[in-house]
């Protein structure tokens, strides 16, 4: 059963008891929760800095944007996966959704909230990528980001995502439009740097993050490593912290176990890690490109 706004609170100070600093609402979708302009207010008086993950539809309400900032809210990013509205909706299978989140991107910069979108490329979408990108700077935001597919829950089955050496030519597409309008471009997926390298396109060192820089609360306060690997890890409210961060998932993750023999002997491991576990389970082994002796 997902827990009510005491137990949230309770899950807050304990975030901030172990030295936690900065919280993202996501979900599912966190504006479906009625107390979460709330619930902000209260991870902010406790002193944690607060980010919200949405599809944005109920920011079309200007007055509830206004209610999250008076809250305190710091950041937000919302899921635009196109241009045109009708692969938008498509892909987020909601007819009507693209008009309310892009009507809840504007009023957030309008209000003067941080704010971002993050895109999922696709097969659905990519080929309009660049016309995206403009849209996004014609929205007035200074950053935006993508990802590939996660290959969790429904996206394990989908078949629209990219295998990683797909990923290099898009990519080059992405940045290119992305200095053409100014803005900047954040890449979050994790690859193994033989099939795509982000380094050679300057999008940053990448590597997974789950269980190390980043960990999810579910609904029912158990904890998993990443807001996709659907595992548990323990509860927050139930077990001590210490148990939940030495969990033996935990740290497997923490020290790559997940990652091919052959990557053990790769120069790029240490920064690439043997990227993203979910990914390795679906495609492997991966075409690779030539990988640097040293």
């Amino acid at each position: 059963p997902e827990m009510d706004t005491a137990a949230w609170r309770a899950v807050l100070e304990r975030v901030w008891e172990v030295s936690i600093p900065h919280v993202c609402f996501t979900g599912g979708e966190a504006t479906l929760r009625e107390d979460l302009v709330e619930l902000v207010a209260y991870a902010e008086g406790l002193g944690l800095v607060t980010g919200l993950l949405t599809h944005g539809r109920r920011l079309s309400d200007g007055a509830y944007v206004q209610a999250l900032i008076a809250a305190g809210l710091d950041h937000v990013q919302i899921t635009l996966e196109s241009h045109d509205e009708a692969v938008h909706d498509s892909m987020v299978a909601a007819p009507g959704a693209w008009r309310e989140t892009v009507q809840g991107v504007r009023n957030a910069v309008a209000a003067g909230l941080y704010t971002t979108t993050n895109t999922t490329l696709t097969r659905e979408n990519v080929a309009g990528i660049e016309e995206t990108v403009a849209f996004i700077a014609s929205l007035g935001v200074p950053t935006f980001a993508c990802n590939s597919l996660i290959y969790a829950g429904r996206g394990a089955t989908v078949g629209t995502g990219f295998r990683e050496g797909e990923l290099v030519p898009i990519l080059e597409q992405v940045r290119e439009a992305a200095d053409q309008h100014g803005l900047r471009l954040i890449w979050y997926t994790p690859t193994q740097y033989c099939a795509f390298s982000p380094l050679q396109l300057e999008l940053g060192v990448k590597a997974c993050t789950a269980a190390l820089y980043n960990m999810c609360v579910e609904p029912d306060g158990a904890v998993i490593p990443c807001q996709s690997y659907y595992e548990r890890l323990g509860y927050i409210l139930r077990d001590p912290w210490e148990d939940i961060w030495n969990h033996d998932l935990a740290q497997a993750l923490r020290e790559r176990r997940y990652a091919p023999e052959k990557c053990q002997e790769c120069p790029e491991f240490p920064l690439c890690g043997g990227g993203c576990p979910l990914y390795l389970r679906h495609h492997w082994p991966e075409p690779t490109r030539e990988t640097p002796s040293g």
